[in-house]
């Protein structure tokens, strides 16, 4: 029999879920169904009531129902109560299970770009663009993957140091400051500095109002978006320094979804195959539009 899942949100006609999660099934030879669902912006409650009373396994869900998703919830993990805020959803007999596996795929993208350079993620500063629902949403997961230290810088100040104060009440040294804040507040941290971009500049095209030395302190800058070509914060990071090491999102999203599906079916799909999968595709997406 086979087993069907979604990915809910509005808009979601863009969404690459259901090419990965059929990549990941081809792979484990799983018979799984996904596909992509819109919800009215009201009804996100009643889709997913709809989607139990079908005998669907689950779903996965993207903005702008992710807190919904979290308020409906039976059994939230950890990362869920942190976030306040699920990606993932599990229907089962005795309710709803959620998960938030976006730090999950966050973390283990950033360790694999970092194992390039000799590096890892533990014991890294992370320097994170942005107090917004991605940014919180990974905070738990820096948290398990030994990150040393924690840099929020947000336009509005006071969401900044509200997500530090979250991270600190959970073990993770952190500091929530001003876009403007210099480079020089980070006086005990290593060499290891990783820059995330969690906010929206590049889905408006703009650069991140933060000074040169935040770029230049750090061994990856890394931008939660991606696109068939380098996004607006790579090209920043880039013009800073021409040897920068720059990455997309792409990464996060095949590894956030790998975890999801671990947690449907509690296979372990070959991830890393997917995402060259992935990233082959949109080099002949772009290709063809050049």
């Amino acid at each position: 029999m086979t087993d069907r899942y979604v990915v809910i949100g509005n808009p979601i006609a863009h969404s690459k879920s259901p090419m990965i999660h059929a990549d990941f099934a081809r792979q484990l030879d799983v018979d799984l169904q996904y596909c992509k669902l819109f919800s009215p912006m009201n009804g996100f409650e009643q889709t997913v009531k709809m989607l139990q009373a079908a005998g669907v396994k689950g779903a996965n869900v993207t903005v702008p129902f992710k807190q919904e998703a979290w308020r409906l919830a039976q059994k939230p993990s950890a990362a869920v109560q942190f976030a306040q805020a699920a990606n993932t959803l599990r229907f089962g007999t005795d309710g709803i299970e959620a998960d938030n596996t976006d730090g999950i795929g966050l973390c283990t993208d950033l360790n694999r770009l970092l194992q390039l350079q000799g590096q890892q993620l533990s014991g890294a500063t992370v320097v994170m663009l942005g107090a917004g629902g991605a940014a919180s949403g990974c905070v738990s997961a820096f948290k398990d993957a030994g990150v040393a230290e924690l840099f929020v810088l947000n336009r509005t100040v006071d969401k900044a140091v509200d997500l530090a104060v979250k991270a600190n009440g959970i073990g993770l040294k952190a500091h929530g400051l001003s876009l403007s804040s210099e480079c020089s507040v980070m006086t005990s941290s290593t060499h290891k500095v990783v820059l995330v971009n969690a906010s929206s500049s590049s889905l408006s095209g703009q650069a991140v109002p933060i000074s040169n030395e935040w770029f230049q302190s750090a061994c990856l800058a890394y931008d939660m978006m991606y696109a068939q070509q380098p996004t607006p914060f790579m090209k920043q990071a880039l013009g800073v320094n021409p040897e920068a090491s720059v990455a997309d999102g792409l990464g996060m999203l095949v590894f956030q979804a790998a975890a999801a599906f671990e947690f449907w079916t509690g296979l372990k799909p070959h991830a890393a195959d997917t995402l060259a999968r992935m990233r082959n595709t949109l080099q002949i997406k772009q290709e063809a539009s050049a």
